[in-house]
């Protein structure tokens, strides 16, 4: 039975999410607003987010363009493409490895299979800052620094434990019968699992895909660490540079429109996924 809310509890509950609204929505508007502003509009603006006299224009986007190969020795192909490499080589290998985890301890009986459980439940708590230094060394020795794995790798890393959580409580839903009758009728594991499971969550893995893209196209620690060559600049490691490259004064306008360059992909890839994504994050909040 769903206990039914006062109107003070109503009142409260409507003002923590307009509170929360305007913390998200504020910065998301004062970026979109500078990337079509003037030069001279920027600093004339209400709390710097509603122009007086607003004329919109794209001279922000054409000029971002320059700036970022003048100043950055880049150009904002050769960052998409880095990005999409390594978030892209990332997310393959840390879906594989999180689905085949997954399956395993959901569908085979062994002793450590909750011992293995809590080392990802706590491999997830550890922060990465306290793996830089190590990864680093590793890196060095691998001589992987300033290359694609430097980041495909510990990003792959990173991401598996969540994923493997998600699938795996999605994966304990399904019913076991179904696996039964697999077996009765001849199939190999390989092929339930390629044939049952994974058609079966496709709103857990399209969850997953949402979540992990965000996290490797947004990363940013990782990049600046590992990566010191232009030419492999990752997206968000030159967005930190453009205040840099002005040395002067900061050009906002060719900063904001810069970001919103930067997030196109984050809004695709959501809008491809988006019927699975929340179909999945209802599943996952229902026991099986």
């Amino acid at each position: 039975m769903i206990q039914k809310l006062t109107i003070g509890q109503k009142l409260f509950t409507r003002i923590v999410i307009a509170i929360t609204l305007i913390i998200i929505a504020v910065p998301l508007l004062w970026i979109f607003f500078l990337a079509f502003k003037r030069p001279n509009e920027i600093y004339e603006s209400t709390l710097f987010i509603f122009p007086k006299n607003f004329h919109f224009t794209l001279d922000n986007f054409l000029n971002s363009v320059s700036f970022i190969q003048k100043t950055l020795k880049i150009s904002y192909i050769r960052m998409y493409i880095n990005s999409i490499i390594v978030t892209g080589g990332g997310l393959i290998i840390s879906m594989l490895a999180a689905s085949f985890a997954a399956f395993a301890m959901v569908h085979y009986k062994f002793r450590t299979k909750e011992l293995y459980y809590t080392f990802i439940l706590l491999s997830y708590m550890i922060p990465v800052q306290v793996l830089l230094i190590p990864l680093y060394i590793v890196l060095e020795k691998l001589s992987l620094l300033n290359t694609y794995a430097a980041l495909i790798f510990p990003y792959a890393t990173m991401c598996v434990p969540i994923a493997t959580l998600i699938l795996r409580n999605f994966f304990a839903q399904i019913p076991f019968e179904f696996t039964e009758a697999a077996y009765l009728d001849g199939a190999t594991s390989f092929q339930i699992f390629k044939s049952i499971y994974l058609p079966l969550a496709r709103p857990a893995l399209a969850t997953c895909i949402i979540f992990l893209f965000l996290e490797m196209w947004n990363e940013f620690l990782f990049a600046f660490i590992f990566i010191r060559v232009d030419s492999l600049q990752t997206l968000p490691l030159a967005m930190s540079r453009i205040g840099i490259g002005a040395r002067a004064m900061i050009p906002w306008g060719i900063y904001g429109a810069s970001i919103v360059i930067a997030v196109v992909p984050i809004f695709i890839i959501f809008m491809i996924f988006q019927k699975w994504f929340i179909s999945g994050l209802v599943a996952g909040g229902i026991k099986g």
